[in-house]
């Protein structure tokens, strides 16, 4: 028999203190496989506990793979089966720093993750989480919906939350339950990048809306509403894709007064809002609840691997949604939302949140730094700058030169809602590099870059 006596952190439910004390011992090395742990009536002993906590601490243990059990002969620890360890990066991107995708920096630390997944772990109905999600997920996690969306200013009854797999996922449901195939959907006509392909997919066109510095203008969307006869209005009006800007106040309600006009039906997709501390004009949803679906996220402001997306409803249009979010499989997984519910319900969420804006902060001034004196737009919050490039470059010979050098960016391009027009301007994303110091490197490589004048395409032959 081992003689061991456990370091308790007495703050904790005492039969979880014993079960984390040998936890803790095993992956020390204290407690090595086949050991034999104390009878518990003489661990109860002598830690000044019940019989009954050591009894439990050992169910518990036994619960999470730690020991074995046998009648007559005691409690023994289990030889850990582990499964083979996550893969390092393929070869193919060893090295490559990528600019391209609009996520928030890896900021959470192995403490926050691992105290979420032990409150996990402790959870007795924690095996629920392998099931399906109901088709508008937990009931527990619509409530830390609900909590997350006053950071926006919303105040939503649960029955108009559905959880969805990613904010993507929860815009797509949203399009296909409120549109015909072959109707038109009125949009911005510099947008997200996955948008074209999106209304593609869901048999829709896009009629693309004339913007300037403060987002649509209204009457050019007056004049598309009229003249396409659209039922659908998608905006970006927070930290808009790729542009960077934030819709003012004046400029949202004139908006809200066209969809009134012509009875649009707006689709809002607000998920990179609270990345920008300041204060915000109130969202579509607060200004036109009757008629907005407000789409938003917490892969964009906490970490990206959670994929959480939450839609809030107008009143009466849940039911329709749900029905959607079956048939297209976009419920969310229990297991990510019960992380992003423990650091909500912890106030963790409010700790990780402030280190990703003072990360993306942090970044964006080292691009003001390394772009000065080169045209681009980059409000603060925001995670990614729309770089106009030089004369000589078209975005897309610029993004294979980088590429070249093995840093990645999205051309101009890809954002354009027509698909038609050549592009001069690049969006650099801030959140993806492991570290500031690559994203200095990676911005001052491309400044570099800029500079130059391109390589002939051309492949001489004699």
């Amino acid at each position: 028999m081992t003689i061991w006596t456990p370091v308790l952190d007495r703050s904790k439910p005492l039969y979880l203190a014993i079960a984390d004390a040998i936890s803790h011992d095993v992956d020390g090395g204290t407690l090595p496989e086949g050991a034999r742990l104390p009878p518990q009536r003489e661990l109860a002993w002598k830690l000044g506990v019940t019989l009954g906590t050591v009894t439990r601490a050992y169910k518990e243990a036994e619960e999470r793979g730690l020991l074995s059990g046998e009648v007559g002969r005691g409690s023994y620890i289990r030889r850990a089966r582990l499964s083979s360890p996550l893969p390092s990066p393929s070869t193919e991107l060893a090295g490559l720093v990528d600019l391209s995708h609009a996520i928030p920096p890896p900021i959470v630390t192995s403490a926050e993750f691992d105290a979420a997944m032990a409150a996990i772990q402790r959870d007795p109905r924690k095996l629920d989480l392998l099931d399906y999600a109901p088709p508008d997920g937990f009931p527990q996690h619509k409530t830390m919906a609900a909590t997350w969306l006053k950071r926006s200013g919303i105040e939503v009854a649960e029955q108009n939350i559905v959880i969805t797999a990613g904010a993507h996922l929860g815009f797509t449901t949203v399009l296909e339950a409120i549109s015909e195939p072959g109707e038109t959907v009125l949009a911005e006509s510099v947008n997200y990048a996955l948008l074209r392909t999106t209304f593609r997919n869901a048999h829709v066109t896009p009629v693309p809306i004339a913007m300037d510095e403060d987002g649509m203008l209204p009457d050019a969307l007056d004049h598309a509403a009229r003249s396409s006869k659209s039922r659908i209005l998608y905006i970006v009006p927070s930290l808009q894709n790729p542009t960077t800007n934030t819709m003012s106040r004046r400029r949202r309600d004139a908006l809200v007064a066209m969809a009134r006009r012509h009875d649009l039906t707006i689709i809002e997709d607000d998920i990179f809002r609270l990345l920008d501390e300041r204060t915000q004009p109130p969202t579509f949803y607060a200004l036109a609840p009757e008629r907005t679906f407000h789409v938003t996220s917490l892969s964009k402001t906490l970490a990206p691997g959670l994929r959480i997306g939450i839609v809030v409803t107008p009143a009466n249009q849940e039911r329709a949604l749900k029905s959607h979010v079956r048939n297209m499989a976009s419920r969310n997984v229990g297991i990510t939302g019960e992380i992003a519910r423990f650091w909500i319900e912890t106030d963790l969420a409010s700790t990780i949140l402030t280190r990703v804006r003072n990360e993306l902060a942090a970044r964006r001034n080292v691009f003001l730094q390394v772009f000065k004196g080169t045209p681009f737009r980059c409000e603060p919050g925001a995670p990614y700058a729309w770089l106009e490039l030089p004369e000589q470059w078209q975005a897309g010979r610029f993004v294979r030169a980088l590429a070249a050098r093995r840093v990645r960016v999205t051309p101009g391009s890809a954002f354009l809602l027509d698909g038609t027009q050549a592009s001069r301007h690049v969006r650099v994303c801030f959140g993806g590099p492991d570290s500031g110091v690559q994203t200095r490197k990676a911005l001052e490589l491309m400044r570099e870059l800029m500079a130059e004048e391109p390589e002939d395409d051309f492949t001489p032959v004699a």
